[in-house]
């Protein structure tokens, strides 16, 4: 965040605030704290930055000095007499503060409560019930003086006023999170975000949304395929910007009434996840990867940070050998040997091969090499050498990679559906369409049928000779990998871990005590062990689905999962992080428990992202007809 006479504000996934300059140099930071987790809300007013972290413990630095003032313990600080039995705080990525009249309003790590802190004395006023009941408060806008809004992670957004801490009225937007809200003074009325969409849109479209100032949903403009994390105006409200994960920034016409996208920036090296704007109008778009990005108004660049990162994203066993290992990495793919030492398997890294493209999304292992696909619309092919022996582009961003098991096509998951390669030399041959949808995941079956889901949950079965459907389920909910093992395929995503009888449907899931998305799993056996965008690991008995363990508060963001064994075959869980982190766990079941035992880390090497942004100009279109203060969408 931009804050008027200090400068740009950004807060860490340790639970630091640091201040930048004008070239991205940190200025200052606050202190390490020992309980040091990701902080997701951040809030300035009355010289003091008060921030969340993802287990609701509440923080204040003096704004001046970054120095470290207060903390408030999730655990402890809260009404009893509002607890369920056994209740501990649990992990949430909320972003809601609402700073007003000297007091701080903030969910706790138990969701259902509120907590009412002096500003200045940090003295708890007041634990009531949260405002928007259950789900925690996404955002709180007080741009307005005395009609506020309030939104929350299961796409309500309320309004009313935090004067008496009332917020009768209620709107329905989204499926999922309300990320942000903002008051257009040019126009009396609200924008709002959507992760989801809603209704006969959920999981296919989302967007912006306008809400009028009596409540009533007066427009959208529906652009995006995946989350949309923030809006926000330049000073004087001319301008509209919003962006997510599709990795793209748009740029509103706010003059007159209608929603109306002149501009959209592409070629950020990564999914957009904060954007703030100066007083003078320049804007900062902060991407997933770390890295900040400094536009003009008019979305030319001016310059970035130059974030050193890394990621892994996808491990993937190679087909002639279970211990070399494929990993997708931020800057092309990573060759891993499993070997045996006195203290259990370790990880040696034989070869690190750049692409130059985007960063690597997934890979899918061949007899002599790889596939791949980048963040930057790219399939690709190299030998075990790292050589390209082809790259070409996709129609949309995609998702997934599978190799057909004879090894001679690739099946690519886009937002334009699914596409067929040759593999041999990445000629196109066949495109599938599923209504129109985004397919987010795909994968081959043993005799060559191709199995599909698409976002929104439906999944189809192609016939391998002719791409005829075989079969149709809608299971409900967004995928994020898929793959088929012992005769099963199995889904992540929202709601889990799926396994699915091919023709039949959903025959066990696996979510018990998992706070978010499930974004990948690894099965060996009777096992299932998933990680989730919670920083969670666990683990279940595939037979019975019971919860056998749970590892929270990791280190990092876990992506990557895959079972390696050692010499004598025992199991061992790889996890490949977002900071270029491979971890191994020892799997220690005794008496009906898993227990996951950290065996050693690996870190790849963090470097700069290389990126070419891109601007598409959107011819304006005839003057749209704007009825009692709807909003029409005109790109």
């Amino acid at each position: 965040m931009y804050v008027p006479g200090t400068g740009l504000l950004a807060s860490d996934v340790y639970g630091r605030v640091h201040l930048l300059d004008a070239d991205f140099k940190v200025v200052r930071s606050s202190p390490f704290v020992r309980q040091g987790r990701p902080l997701y809300g951040l809030e300035v007013a009355g010289g003091w930055v008060i921030g969340k972290d993802r287990m609701g413990a509440v923080f204040r630095w003096s704004l001046e000095t970054l120095e470290l003032v207060d903390r408030l313990d999730p655990a402890t600080v809260c009404d009893p007499s509002m607890l369920i039995p056994n209740e501990r705080p649990s992990p949430m990525s909320s972003r809601g503060i609402c700073a007003w009249d000297g007091r701080v309003f903030v969910t706790s790590g138990y969701h259902h409560q509120m907590l009412v802190v002096d500003l200045h004395t940090f003295e708890v006023l007041d634990i009531r019930p949260n405002i928007c009941g259950d789900s925690p408060m996404e955002w709180a806008c007080t741009d307005h003086p005395t009609r506020h809004a309030v939104s929350d992670k299961k796409g309500n957004l309320r309004f009313g006023s935090f004067a008496d801490g009332e917020f009768p009225e209620s709107v329905k937007l989204d499926d999922g999170n309300i990320h942000r809200v903002r008051y257009d003074a040019r126009h009396d009325r609200f924008w709002a975000t959507q992760d989801f969409g809603a209704g006969e849109n959920a999981d296919i479209a989302n967007g912006i949304v306008v809400v009028g100032m009596s409540g009533e949903k007066a427009g959208e403009c529906l652009f995006a395929r995946d989350d949309v994390e923030f809006v926000g105006f330049s000073p004087d409200h001319l301008r509209a910007y919003a962006g997510g994960f599709d990795g793209e920034l748009h740029i509103f016409d706010n003059s007159g009434p209608q929603l109306r996208i002149v501009r959209t920036v592409t070629g950020f090296p990564h999914q957009l996840s904060d954007l703030t704007v100066s007083p003078d109008g320049d804007v900062y778009v902060l991407c997933q990867d770390g890295e900040i990005v400094r536009l003009d108004a008019e979305g030319e660049f001016r310059g970035a940070a130059g974030f050193r990162r890394q990621a892994v994203w996808d491990v993937q066993p190679a087909p002639d050998d279970p211990r070399t290992l494929y990993c997708a990495t931020d800057t092309g793919v990573a060759v891993v040997a499993v070997r045996d030492s006195a203290a259990g398997p370790m990880l040696r890294v034989e070869a690190e091969h750049a692409t130059g493209f985007g960063f690597t999304r997934r890979v899918a292992p061949l007899p002599d090499g790889w596939l791949g696909i980048t963040r930057d619309r790219r399939v690709f092919r190299a030998g075990r050498d790292g050589v390209l022996r082809w790259s070409g582009e996709l129609p949309a961003l995609p998702h997934t990679i599978a190799a057909s098991p004879d090894g001679t096509r690739a099946l690519a998951a886009t937002n334009a559906g699914a596409v067929e390669l040759d593999a041999a030399d990445g000629r196109r041959l066949e495109a599938f369409d599923v209504d129109g949808l985004p397919v987010w995941a795909a994968t081959y079956l043993p005799d060559g049928d191709r199995l599909l889901v698409t976002r929104n949950g439906v999944i189809v079965l192609l016939d391998a000779a002719d791409g005829g459907v075989r079969w149709r389920f809608d299971q409900g909910e967004y995928p994020k990998r898929l793959w088929f093992q012992d005769g099963r395929a199995f889904i992540t995503g929202d709601g889990g871990v799926k396994e699915v009888v091919v023709g039949q449907g959903v025959v066990c899931r696996w979510s018990k005590l998992l706070s978010n998305t499930v974004e990948n799993a690894a099965v060996d056996d009777d096992l299932v062990c998933a990680g989730s965008y919670g920083m969670q690991l666990a683990g279940y008995d595939r037979e019975t689905g019971e919860l056998l363990g749970l590892l929270e508060e990791l280190p990092d963001y876990p992506k990557a999962l895959s079972m390696v064994h050692d010499a004598a075959g025992v199991p061992y869980l790889l996890v490949g992080c977002r900071t270029g982190l491979l971890s191994l766990y020892r799997l220690d079941r005794r008496r009906g428990k898993l227990r996951f035992r950290k065996l050693r880390d690996h870190w790849l090497p963090r470097r700069p992202a290389a990126f070419t942004l891109v601007h598409h100009d959107h011819a304006a279109a005839g003057r749209t007809a704007v009825a009692d203060g709807e909003a029409a969408c005109v790109r």
